[in-house]
């Protein structure tokens, strides 16, 4: 009895086991997939008259067409995917709502705009994701997003998060987006990188490197959607628990606000190579920093962007507090500290300015065997002082020596002293007088 019981239970086993080891990919999809056929639709971003982003020989429609079709041809190397383009050549200029439609009609599970992406001023740089704001659209968005954009990171783009923007009338303000939202389909706005700036450029300028970014998002539509494929080895089945989206709460909120505290302070200061130190404190209550930028002039001019120390914007964390130093040009006499700080959504606010800080060492306060005229060049009434003419004794700024000039303060007061004495006298003569006067006509009188 009690081996027809073990083998009964072994024969179960077995039957339980085959169905799972066969399962089609397609039945993996849930909750990204309803009808067991995923279909997903690229967006080449622009087209016909609308060029996109046109920077020093870089074109985005182009860039964007050659992404897509790239992407398309390795997502067919997967199991249970069909893949769209909205459109496949250069010149059609389709609106955004006949974008969105034609999802629609294929019966799209994702849509994806691949763009790239360029900044007022060429001041930022990074990779980021745009989503909806509203409902499964705006979770399914951010689930992808974040794949998405760790595939960015590893190719070392700088990450610039998730993010939402909502217009004036409550909608999301990306038209593809909005429309999307509207027919119930999600959809990810992916801003690959920035054409206009030197720390991204090597990630675009030529076929091969779109041919990656193409293969990495591809990448993250497998490993969202759980796919397999049997011709580049790969399997993101067992995947499914890791991407789970909750299905409750909002995420990539809006900010629309300035960071709320940017302060700085000295730390320390080193005249000898002229660097300080100073400390650095800003937050941002809804979104992390992003950037920070330094002035030496008082915020007229500001350095590039340079990225926030320990940062992760796909974790939303970012440190409140850090250290810098900055190297002061020799050239410079006295500097005014002043730090930007950039937080997710680009918005910066200044800090307090420092000043009048950096300790210069004087080397006139020891008596020197010989007078400065007989060891430092002199031009007229300047004197240039160099490192190199200070030698060890350190950095001192170029001095300006006043003429020497006769000390005439003694002969001053004196002049003084005199002066009032002899009021004193005039002064007294005439009380003198005036009294005898007057003595006089009395008498008469």
């Amino acid at each position: 009895m009690k081996r027809k019981t073990g083998f009964c239970l072994f024969i179960m086993l077995i039957l339980f086991l085959v169905p799972a080891k066969s399962v089609r990919a397609s039945d993996f999809y849930y909750p990204y997939d309803d009808d067991g056929q995923l279909v997903v639709v690229l967006d080449p971003g622009h087209g016909g008259s609308n060029l996109g982003a046109d920077y020093n020989g870089f074109l985005e429609k182009e860039m964007n067409l050659k992404v897509a079709r790239a992407m398309a041809l390795e997502l067919e190397k997967y199991e249970g995917i069909t893949v769209y383009l909205t459109h496949d050549d250069l010149e059609t200029d389709m609106s955004l709502k006949e974008r969105a439609q034609f999802a629609q009609s294929v019966n799209a599970d994702i849509l994806l705009c691949l763009h790239f992406n360029m900044s007022p001023g060429n001041i930022l740089y990074g990779s980021e994701v745009w989503i909806s704001g509203f409902g499964d659209e705006n979770r399914i968005g951010y689930g992808f997003g974040k794949i998405q954009l760790q595939e960015m990171q590893e190719l070392g783009l700088f990450i610039r998060g998730i993010k939402t923007r909502i217009n004036e009338e409550g909608t999301d303000y990306y038209g593809i987006l909005r429309n999307c939202e509207e027919l119930s389909i999600p959809a990810v706005l992916i801003e690959h990188c920035h054409i206009d700036h030197e720390q991204d450029v090597p990630f675009c300028d030529s076929i091969e490197d779109l041919e990656i970014l193409a293969k990495r998002d591809a990448t993250a539509v497998a490993k969202f959607f759980c796919l397999r494929s049997e011709e580049l080895g790969v399997d993101y089945r067992s995947n499914e628990s890791a991407y789970l989206i909750p299905q409750t709460g909002s995420y990539a909120k809006m900010d629309t606000t300035n960071p709320d505290i940017c302060l700085i302070e000295k730390k320390e200061t080193n005249s000898s190579n002229r660097t300080v130190t100073i400390q650095v404190t800003a937050c941002d209550y809804d979104t992390p920093m992003q950037y920070y930028a330094y002035s030496l002039d008082g915020g007229k001019t500001y350095s590039p962007y340079i990225i926030w120390p320990d940062t992760d914007l796909l974790e939303m964390k970012s440190k409140d507090t850090i250290e810098l130093s900055l190297q002061i040009p020799e050239e410079m006499d006295s500097p005014q500290i002043r730090i930007k700080a950039v937080n997710q959504y680009d918005r910066f606010t200044e800090s307090n300015i420092l000043s009048d800080f950096l300790e210069l060492e004087d080397v006139a306060k020891e008596e020197p065997e010989e007078s400065l005229e007989d060891v430092l060049p002199v031009d007229g009434d300047n004197i240039t002082i160099s490192s190199q003419d200070m030698g060890s004794a350190g950095f001192q700024a170029p001095v300006k020596e006043e003429k020497s000039k006769t000390d005439y303060s003694g002969f001053l007061k004196i002049c003084l002293v005199l002066c009032i004495l002899i009021f004193v006298v005039v002064c007294t003569i005439n009380i003198v007088l005036l009294c005898s006067k007057s003595h006089r006509r009395k008498k008469k009188k």
